[in-house]
């Protein structure tokens, strides 16, 4: 897996937080391979190309250590 600071599609950034927001998940098209997250996805589909076939939380978008 790769390791993200922010959405590659929208560019949503995860806000840290000791009860939880430390991270959000990246679905993943299976057609094309876009990663996009729950904030910019289409209903159940990728926003980029309109495919129904996602895998769900796929990869992980992190809180950046500074």
């Amino acid at each position: 897996m790769a390791r993200y600071t922010s959405c590659p599609n929208c560019h949503r950034k995860p806000k840290g937080g000791i009860l939880g927001g430390a991270y959000i998940n990246l679905h993943k098209c299976k057609e094309k391979g876009h990663l996009f997250c729950e904030e910019c996805k289409n209903g159940d589909r990728c926003p980029i190309c309109g495919s129904a076939k996602i895998s769900r939380n796929a990869e992980k978008v992190y809180v950046e250590k500074n």
